[in-house]
């Protein structure tokens, strides 16, 4: 590692040359004169647990595939920050956890407020983490490149402020179509990609479907959380054995959490009052009006199969919402949820070709790129890529799937 220091009125420009890649930094009216006060000056610490947990190691795994001087004691005070790195453990510790240098010197940007556990406890608490690592890292990427490009976050007054009692179906329905004609101005239209309609309107979605190469267990549909404060973030399974229908439902689903004000009602009534916001969002009372009629004895599941076509609900959920909205009886829809789980529920994932990809994040970089904000070796860092594999990814960009 090289580090060359260069002072212009009491300002300081420092370049970590690393593998022949260069750093730079630049602090203001600072003296820092080593790699010891830049560390210190640093969340080194909590940046090293940050990516030891994205990697889902154990300290003493860490230490085992680093070898000398590594052990489990000297990884400990480096995350505790009683010891700061030389600068070849840094690379080392840069190339073996695959984060950039400039990852573990910048400050943290993105702070994640409450997650609901109950929704990752089945696949564990070590993959809980990872998943959590990651989205994280993705979400102050994103925050980091909407700064550069001077785009401000403004404060939602809707976030988790609204009431609404799951006694009070009417306000369900009525705050759904204010969402839809008011705040997302899509009003009664199918919704083509609700991933684009949340990031339109200030929520960050961030899709994950692998961890080391492994598909997500379907058992974790996704989860919601609030950064900064102020900045509504939604994490799902991209998992492609999950069926798209389902998707779409759960990004309402977690839309809802973000929308909704839930304090003091207990967890289930909670979720009931989400999927319900969720479902009447999805499919707007007047659309099943005018599709099924005010009242029906009877249902074709073909009928139910044309309407997922032009809606991308899933047939159980189109079957909810036209009995909670007195289209048929509770008898009736008995006997239609037990005819779909012995028929239907295994072909979910046919009969809606619809498309939900987050490219914001893609479209704002190349953005930023293009327009000289930033450099290429920027780019590359901001998309967790090294500058080669940028370039790649730019020549092969629509031959492949995107990468966050």
């Amino acid at each position: 590692m090289t580090i060359i220091f260069v002072f212009c009125n009491k300002n300081i420009y420092i370049y970590l040359i690393i593998n022949n890649i260069q750093y730079t930094y630049f602090y203001k009216n600072s003296f820092l004169l080593n790699l010891d006060h830049l560390l210190m000056s640093s969340p080194f610490p909590q940046r090293l647990t940050n990516a030891r947990k994205m990697k889902g190691l154990s300290l003493q795994k860490l230490a085992t595939i680093l070898g000398n001087p590594f052990n489990k004691q000297l990884l400990h005070r480096l995350e505790n920050g009683t010891q700061n790195p030389d600068s070849e453990q840094l690379a080392r510790l840069s190339n073996l956890l695959g984060q950039p240098v400039d990852f573990f010197l910048k400050p943290l940007k993105a702070s994640m407020g409450q997650i609901d556990f109950r929704k990752t406890q089945k696949v564990g608490k070590k993959a809980t983490d990872r998943i959590i690592e990651v989205a994280s890292d993705y979400f102050e990427r994103y925050l980091e490149l909407e700064d550069l490009l001077g785009i401000t976050q403004n404060e939602s007054k809707l976030l988790q402020s609204v009431k609404i009692s799951l006694d009070n179906p009417k306000g369900i329905v009525n705050e759904a179509i204010k969402i839809r004609e008011k705040i997302w101005k899509v009003g009664l239209d199918p919704l083509a990609s609700i991933v684009h309609i949340l990031e339109d309107n200030g929520i960050k979605v961030f899709i994950i479907d692998e961890l080391d190469g492994l598909p997500l267990d379907t058992s974790f549909s996704g989860f919601s959380t609030v950064i900064n404060e102020n900045v509504g973030c939604i994490v799902i399974n991209g998992n492609s054995k999950l069926p798209l229908v389902r998707k779409r439902f759960t990004l309402l689903h977690e839309f809802a959490h973000l929308y909704l004000n839930l304090q003091g009602i207990e967890n289930r009534e909670a979720e009931k009052l989400c999927d319900g916001l969720a479902g009447s969002i999805l499919l707007p009372k007047q659309a099943l009006l005018d599709t099924f009629g005010e009242r029906r004895t009877s249902v074709h599941f073909n009928e139910l199969k044309l309407f997922k076509r032009t809606y991308g609900a899933s047939l159980s959920s189109i079957l909810y919402a036209l009995y909670s909205n007195g289209i048929i009886s509770q008898s009736y829809f008995t006997s239609c949820i037990i005819q779909y789980n012995a028929i239907h529920k295994k072909d979910e994932n046919k009969g809606y070709e619809g498309n939900e990809h987050s490219d914001r994040f893609q479209q704002l970089l190349l953005r930023a790129l293009i327009t000289g904000i930033i450099s290429e070796s920027k780019a590359a860092a901001l998309m967790n890529m090294k500058v080669g594999q940028f370039s790649q990814y730019l020549d092969n960009m629509f031959d492949e799937d995107s990468s966050n």
